[in-house]
């Protein structure tokens, strides 16, 4: 038995009290206890015990502290998985989950009876704050209930009680509502309203507000002697604590600054007022989760007014961040991107100032707080941590500096590195070499380190648009410039090769293209990177690989083994010290690890292999295994090969070492490509005889021997396998011939996976589905290839259609290539299959603006006369009388087989054609329709179109005020990096509207630039009619007229709208004598935008 309440104790099975150790070993047991049957964290376990600070050592000193547990409460009562640990005892045995069940089961006296006093009473322990305050929220909640009763049958015995209560908790209204009724039916009517008054006067002095409602209602009602209050009056209003809120919340982030801890209790009662829920409480800093933005306002408004100002100024130090979206809850804590995203703001900020996310803007304007609420666009930032860019607002008008973000960077390189040991000289002849060559290659055997130095290089000499491509995940040569394209964020076009679409993006820009493990793609690899080096001066290209690409113009640095007496014997110490060996280890025995370095040619991934062994068997002992396993290498040169069949051996006897189990484990997670989480972990490899704590284990032990690499992904801890050991594993699962059963369970996982994100993104945790995906894309392309290259078109049909959706959101070109596999290896027979396929291959023509290969494409496969592939065809020719027709009939038939995002982009197709049409009355009608139904369910992207919609509908009808509002409030709507939208060229409207020209130009300017960078030309109509309006406003009108003219010859202004949008600019060139200028006009979109973007130089130079 185990309990929080009242201090923390625990008790053996006769109910004798057991010696639990010194109060750091006491908080160890209440973050387990809190927590019981879940696994904890490590890193929480040490942010309970030292807080923000913790010591070097303090994982170390917490595993002493859970061996003492373990002896005192038994072995088995705490038990450990992959860097977590749980309490492994029933909820029953420990008195708050007691206390908690009691209470959602409404068993008050059950509940009270397991209280015994303040959760963890004289512990110091501010990890564990926000639990200790949940915990105390719901005490307080069901001691008001209680006593509400009580003050009905003997009011006189209640008064006592309640007095010592509103002192201790003076801002419970509840308290002081029961201390009031209770003094007035006892004949005290003087001593209720003075209990009134110094309710009153604290919440005033202490919160600056009035008391609520119900408590000024009932001081009315003692004045007057209301005959209610007599033997039955009302019960005030339930006190028992909601359930804290899940799913899509709005997180308030505070950063208390300079404000300090002492208004801790104040904010905590303000959040309450307002319907907040009050977590992680972080050194100055906490969360509060509300349902709803609608109540975020009014509380983040009465928080700064709260708060004490900064020394030396007026200014409140408080900085609040306020962002909405999926967020896990957990024992009253939240977690997850949303809690991330709401810090950072915060984080950035400055006192008095509150951010708020494009996401919680969008909310908020959908609500009346709109009128009374100012939002001032603070443009688009990096925040550290967030995925992409995040539109950022500032709620009210108050000027304040710059936002606190670093500079904006492009590239994706590691944020952080580990330490790259005995690497300085080739780190120098990196530099040199890029300096002076298009193409590097560093060349090397597998696991010689060839990564890590690239990425140190790449770090030190483009440390702002470096760009890191993984080939390892991809297995065919052709997959290459696709995944070049889509770490660039390259779309197709039509008529254009993929690689030359890569190399016309780069041209302009000064960048470093990192090509990681080009072995098995070698030629494709080098095609593309001749490709670059040609026609892009200012790019240089790093590639690691088993072997040179084969250039002309590329500079060979070969990377060599550690030296085995220094760099090498460091890695190994510095990787035995990280596993909890001796820290003396190298020192004691600097002989055994030298040799064991040299036994092992200095390669840096099997010396860290045999390290991971000296916490068990120590550098002697490994220095004799190794003699033995490696004795078939004795006397051979060490050349490339030589070194690849050390590292193999290594590999092999690293295995060797495993359990059973563990082999088994090992096997089965080399299906994985890319990364993976503990769940896919056991769903993959817990099939029979092995059982999902049992991989869980595993998985630690092989985390803990270097075969599974442990790393952070944006939902928590991942794993991987290098690849050396991934393909050592893969030959293990085929020699056990298990390889078909792994994959098919890795297939059915990718299933469940892309289930569960086509959920979130036809909600509102869309933003959350589009990273998922982005992180399983590795995974879900295994398995699809796996699909169909054994024929099992269904599983391929699987795996594809619950994403179809993103081929026409963000531009998923490679999905739209899986459709016309899937065509490939479908039966002639499946129709269904086949309609699906051809569904979906129009869109992803639609894109790329072909609709004659989506013709070349329906006569190859045949085109079934279904009103699935009539709506097809519109959309893949743009052909809105047609869309007009088939869209709606489109929608009946997708809601009919399930598909009902699908459904509902054809909804938007429906609005779009009536609106194209001119039959924009009906086009609003229905708009507004879809905005009332996508702001209840999502997802934000569809809420963001659906305004812009309704505000070219307004427009077209000339509401110019009308437009602007829906402009900035679809605007606000943030939406997930990639996702067709025309923002910028409003953003840019907007700008230029107010009078600040030099903004609209810059804005309009950088997001022609994306276009050209992502071949994106279905976008261009947008930018191109907002450059003709400011050239034309500005008297450029000979710009204004070449623009205007290529939109005129290419039949893009024949809608009534988009002829009036330009109405002026049309004006201005007549008057002007600017006429057609079609001798002048450059041709196609992309010679356009290159033109606008030219003339927007120039202007802001």
């Amino acid at each position: 038995m185990s309990g929080c309440s009242g201090g923390v104790q625990a008790s053996g099975l006769d109910g004798r009290p057991l010696d639990v150790g010194p109060a750091k070993c006491q908080v160890v047991l209440a973050a387990l206890a809190l927590s019981v049957g879940s696994a904890v964290p490590v890193p929480r376990l040490v942010e309970a015990v030292w807080g923000e600070d913790p010591p070097r050592t303090a994982e170390r000193t917490l595993q002493s502290y859970l061996a003492r547990l373990r002896r005192t409460l038994g072995a088995a009562s705490i038990t450990r998985s992959p860097g977590c640990y749980r309490l492994d005892l029933p909820a029953e045995a420990v008195d708050v989950a007691r206390f908690a069940r009691s209470l959602d089961a409404g068993d008050l006296n059950g509940a009270l009876a397991d209280w015994r006093g303040p959760p963890l009473a004289g512990l110091d322990a501010p990890g564990l704050d926000a639990a200790v305050a949940g915990l105390t929220e719901r005490w307080l909640g069901a001691v008001e209930d209680d006593l509400a009763g009580h003050v009905e049958s003997d009011p006189a015995g209640c008064i006592a009680r309640l007095s010592e209560l509103t002192a201790a908790h003076p801002f419970r209204e509840g308290l002081w509502a029961l201390l009031m009724t209770a003094l007035y039916r006892v004949g005290r009517q003087a001593d209720a309203l003075a209990a009134y008054r110094t309710a009153r006067d604290r919440l005033a002095d202490a919160l600056g507000v009035a008391p609520g409602r119900h408590l000024q209602d009932l001081e009315l009602r003692i004045l007057r002697h209301d005959a209610q209050l007599g033997p039955d009056p009302p019960a005030p209003p339930s006190r028992v604590v909601p359930a804290p809120p899940t799913g899509t919340v709005t997180v308030g982030f505070v950063d208390v600054g300079g404000s300090g801890a002492t208004g801790r209790p104040v904010h905590q009662e303000l959040a309450r007022r307002h319907g907040g829920h009050v977590f992680a409480h972080a050194g100055d800093s906490y969360g509060v989760a509300f349902r709803t933005a609608d109540r975020v306002v009014a509380w983040a408004s009465d928080l700064h007014d709260a708060a004490p100002g900064e020394a030396g100024g007026q200014r409140p130090a408080l900085r609040v961040g306020l962002h909405t979206g999926a967020a896990d809850e957990h024992d009253g804590g939240y977690f997850g991107p949303a809690v991330h995203t709401a810090s950072r703001l915060a984080a950035v900020g400055h006192g008095g100032q509150t951010l708020v996310s494009g996401s919680t803007a969008g909310l908020l304007a959908a609500t009346s707080l709109l009128a009374a609420t100012s939002l001032r666009d603070l443009g688009r930032h990096v925040l550290d941590g967030v995925v992409g860019e995040l539109q950022v607002l500032q709620l009210g008008d108050d000027r304040f500096p710059p936002l606190r973000t670093s500079d904006r960077r492009g590239g994706n390189l590691p944020h952080r590195l580990g330490r790259l040991i005995g690497r300085d000289q080739e780190l120098e002849r990196v530099g040199r070499a890029l300096a002076s060559h298009p193409v590097v290659t560093l060349v090397g055997p597998g696991g010689i380190g060839k990564t890590h130095l690239a990425l140190a290089a790449a770090r030190a000499y483009a440390p702002r648009d470096g760009w890191v491509v993984e080939l390892a995940d991809i297995d065919a040569a052709a997959d290459v410039p696709r995944a070049v394209a889509e770490v660039l964020g390259v779309r197709e076009r039509h008529g254009v090769r993929l690689a030359r679409s890569v190399v016309d993006t780069l041209r302009r820009r000064r960048a470093l293209l990192v090509l990681d493990n080009c072995e098995h793609v070698v030629d494709a690899a080098a095609d593309l990177a001749a490709l670059v080096a040609d026609g892009c001066p200012d790019v240089r290209i790093l590639a690691t690989s088993r072997e040179r690409l084969g250039l002309t113009g590329e500079r060979v640095v070969t990377v060599p083994p550690l030296d085995p007496d220094g760099s090498a014997a460091e890695l190994f110490a510095e990787r035995a010290r990280s596993l909890d060996a001796s820290p003396d280890v190298a020192g004691q025995v600097a002989g055994e690890v030298a040799e064991i370095c040299r036994r092992l040619d200095g390669i840096p991934l099997a010396v860290e292999l045999a390290a991971a062994r000296a916490a068990t068997m120590g550098p002697v002992e490994l220095c004799e295994r190794l003699r033995h396993r490696l004795h078939v290498l004795e006397g051979t040169r060490r050349g490339g090969t030589e070194r690849h069949r050390t590292l193999r051996s290594a590999i092999g006897w690293s295995y060797d070492l495993l359990a059973p189990t563990e082999r088994t484990v090992f096997q089965r997670l080399s299906i994985f490509h890319g990364t993976f989480d503990l769940a896919a972990a056991e769903w993959v490899a817990g099939a029979a005889p092995l059982s999902p704590p049992e991989v869980a284990n595993a998985l630690g032990r092989l985390a803990e021997q270097s075969l599974v690499t442990v790393g952070s992904g944006p939902f928590g801890r991942t794993f991987r396998l290098l690849e050396p050991i991934r393909e050592f594993g893969r030959d293990r699962l085929g020699d056990a011939g298990a390889a078909e059963a792994v994959a098919e369970r890795h297939a059915r996982w990718c299933r469940c996976e892309v289930t569960g994100i086509h959920t979130l993104l036809a909600g509102w945790g869309e933003p959350e589905g589009v990273v998922r995906l982005a992180a399983l894309l590795p995974n879900l392309r295994s398995a699809f290839d796996w699909a169909c290259g054994t024929g099992r078109a269904g599983q391929a049909r699987d795996l594809l259609t619950p994403v179809l959706s993103e081929i026409v959101v963000r531009s998923a070109v490679e999905l739209g290539d899986w459709a016309e596999r899937l065509l490939a290896v479908t039966d002639p027979g499946d129709t269904d299959a086949r309609l699906l396929g051809l569904y979906a291959a129009a869109h992803r023509y639609s894109m790329t603006q072909d609709p004659q290969a989506y013709r070349r494409l329906l006569a190859h496969h045949g085109e079934p006369d279904h009103v699935l592939l009539h709506h097809a065809r519109a959309i893949a020719t743009q052909d809105h009388p047609l869309m007009a027709v088939w869209a709606p009939r489109a929608v009946a038939e997708l809601r009919a087989r399930g598909e009902d995002h699908l459904a509902e982009r054809a909804e938007i197709n429906v609005a779009t054609a009536w609106m194209n049409l001119g039959e924009l009355g009906r086009a609003e009608a229905r708009l507004r329709e879809l905005l009332e139904r996508y702001r209840r369910q999502g997802p934000p992207t569809f809420v963001h179109w659906t305004l812009l919609l309704l505000g070219y509908t307004a427009l077209f009808q000339e509401d110019t005020a009308g437009a602007d509002r829906y402009f900035a409030e679809g605007v606000a709507i943030e939406v997930p990096p990639r996702t067709h939208s025309p923002a910028a060229p409003l953003r840019a409207r907007a700008a230029f509207r107010r009078g600040e020209h030099a903004r609209a130009f810059g804005i309009l300017r950088d997001h022609i630039d994306v276009l050209l960078v992502t071949d994106n030309m279905q976008a261009a109509m947008m930018d191109c009619t907002e450059f003709v309006a400011t050239m034309a406003a500005t008297g450029r009108v000979e710009a204004a007229a070449r623009v205007l003219d290529h939109l005129q010859s290419g039949h893009l202004l024949d809608g009534p709208g988009w002829r009036l949008l330009v109405a002026d600019a049309t004006a201005a060139a007549a008057r002007h004598g600017a006429g057609p200028a079609r001798d002048r006009v450059p041709a196609g979109d992309r010679a356009v935008l290159e033109y606008m973007r030219d003339m927007l130089d120039r202007i802001m130079a």
